[in-house]
């Protein structure tokens, strides 16, 4: 009996301690962070981890100044993080609208939520109007529907890395870095390309944030607005009097789906001053194009262009149906309508093989029965 009631005290023991550790081990599994914070007076980026995936945490972000031992909330938002994936730093961008700033010092406070608990807490001090120069500055910032160009200018030869955002919202869509970068003397342009596909006609952001590594480790961030639009060029035209080709260059992350439309005119005098009358038009859409992808339209005519000169419009349409570009140039024919029968394919075999054919069979009956004839009258001669 002893026997049977340890065995079940130590029974309900090892249930109780399994449980536990099942308990402890599912609260320590999840392990979520606000792991970077920066801040301006301009924009601010918050760099969220989690070892596994989440799904529309609260991200609260405070802009606060001290005032005589005490804090002033200046701004405060608030978000939702939306979905991001396990085991990756993603990073959620916000923009101030500060007006009549003030020298001094401040401070990005961050807080991450869930359904009101915090999980995570973080702050980050910054100064504003330092008279301590950088040893790196913005001269521009040019974003648009292909890329980003930013010029620096070094104040000092520095080294730094750069990291190019496209951001919608607070969403950074797309980033890439360039690291170990080095300006000596003079401003020099950086440039990247988007890698992701834009939504025409919509409103983005451009950034860039440029680390800085000695002689401590700093920051320098800005940041653009621009709409996305579809963008192309004609980089090459081929035309004769059979037909006429483009060749066309898409310039934006918008797909192209554009169209091309070739108009011949008939010049009335050779020097192409007089007036002009249509001929034909013929339209042929581009196929699909992406920043740097390249597509050749050809064209044929209805009838080859006779004798004469020509003026050859091409128009390039973009999605809107607007027109992008508009190229002319000068189709100039010496096809008369004479050459043009004679090489007409097939014509003067045919008439030449159906003379031949009502010709000969004639000649070869004629002369068939007058040899026959010839034949019987020498043989009955000689009988």
């Amino acid at each position: 009996m002893k026997a049977l009631l340890f065995l079940l005290v130590l029974f309900l023991v090892s249930v109780l301690q399994a449980s536990a550790a099942d308990t402890s081990q599912v609260d320590g599994t999840r392990q979520v962070r606000i792991a970077e914070l920066y801040s301006d007076l301009e924009s601010y980026d918050v760099t969220l981890y989690s070892n596994q995936s989440e799904e529309n945490l609260t991200l609260e972000v405070s802009l606060v100044r001290p005032d005589r031992g005490n804090e002033e909330v200046i701004a405060t938002q608030t978000f939702s993080t939306g979905s991001f994936p396990a085991n990756t730093g993603v990073m959620k961008v916000g923009f101030w609208n500060i007006r009549n700033a003030e020298r001094g010092a401040y401070t990005l406070r961050a807080r991450l939520l869930d359904q009101g608990k915090v999980l995570s807490e973080s702050e980050s001090d910054f100064v504003y109007g330092s008279n301590s120069a950088s040893r790196l500055q913005v001269d521009d910032l040019a974003p648009n529907s292909e890329g980003i160009t930013v010029v620096l200018s070094p104040n000092q030869a520095s080294l730094f890395d750069i990291e190019y955002m496209l951001v919608d919202g607070h969403d950074v869509l797309y980033s890439t870095k360039t690291e170990k970068v080095a300006l000596t003397s003079v401003p020099e342009p950086f440039s990247v390309s988007w890698g992701t596909l834009l939504e025409s006609n919509k409103e983005y952001t451009g950034r860039v944030k440029v680390k800085v590594y000695s002689p401590s480790r700093g920051f320098i961030a800005s940041t653009e607005n621009f709409t996305a639009r579809d963008d192309a060029e004609i980089t090459d035209v081929y035309q004769d009097e059979t037909g006429a080709s483009a060749t066309v260059l898409g310039r934006s992350q918008v797909p192209f789906e554009g169209n091309l439309v070739f108009s011949v005119y008939e010049l009335q005098e050779s020097s192409g001053s007089g007036s002009a009358v249509f001929v034909e038009s013929v339209r042929e859409r581009v196929p699909v194009l992406l920043n740097d992808d390249d597509e050749t339209v050809e064209v044929a005519w209805k009838e080859r262009l006779t004798e004469g000169v020509y003026r050859l419009e091409i128009e390039l349409f973009g999605n809107d149906g607007d027109v992008i570009e508009r190229r002319e140039t000068i189709i100039e024919s010496d096809l008369s309508p004479s050459n043009e029968s004679e090489v007409s394919p097939g014509t003067g075999n045919d008439s030449s093989g159906e003379n031949g054919g009502n010709s000969i069979p004639g000649f070869s009956v004629a002369f068939g029965v007058t040899g026959v004839a010839m034949v019987f009258a020498l043989f009955k001669k000689l009988h």
